[in-house]
Parts: structure tokens; C-alpha cells; sequence
């Protein structure tokens, strides 16, 4: 049941995050980013916040801070900005 609310979120959310340009592209990606880790972690949207977006080789890597968790959440796109993941930061 997981990972098919999984898959069609991400499946919703990767459509919001292609296009091109920066700034509002980011903030698109940053909320859908957001909206993805809310749903796997299930905690509210409002406790779930973007605080940066890094550039890498291979597209983009969003840091998400989440109420009660010890460390953050990463949030993995494509160099096209199409999320291609999620996961914890800290192993456990």
C-alpha cells in the first residue's frame, strides 16, 4: 500500500517539477520535494520545510528538515528537476 501511494505521488509530483528556468522552478521542486517527504513520513505539510537545494552532477539534491526527526530528509531529482527519490540522511 506504501509504495503504491508512493508511486502515484511521485508520479503526480514529477509532473510539477519539469519545465525549465531557475527560481520558480526551484520553489516548484522544493514544494513537491516537500509534499513527497510529508506523505512517506506522515507528518503534516506545515512541519515539513525545504531549507536548501544543491546542484550536483547529476541534477539536484533538496535538504528537508521534518518535525521529530533527528536528522534530515534528501530529496533526489534528475537533471531535468523529475524527482527520482527520497530517503533519510541518517541510517537507522
Amino acid at each position: 500500500m506504501k509504495q503504491a501511494i508512493l508511486f502515484v505521488v511521485g508520479a503526480m509530483l514529477s509532473a510539477c517539477t519539469q519545465g525549465g528556468g531557475q527560481g520558480s522552478s526551484e520553489t516548484d521542486l522544493q514544494g513537491s520535494c516537500e509534499a513527497l517527504v510529508s506523505a512517506e513520513t506522515g507528518v503534516q505539510a506545515a512541519d515539513v520545510n525545504a531549507v536548501s537545494t544543491e546542484s550536483v552532477p547529476t541534477g539536484t539534491i533538496t535538504t528537508i528538515e521534518v518535525a521529530g526527526a533527528q536528522a534530515p530528509w534528501l530529496c533526489l531529482a534528475d537533471a531535468t528537476g523529475v524527482i527520482i527519490g527520497v530517503e533519510y540522511s541518517q541510517e537507522g
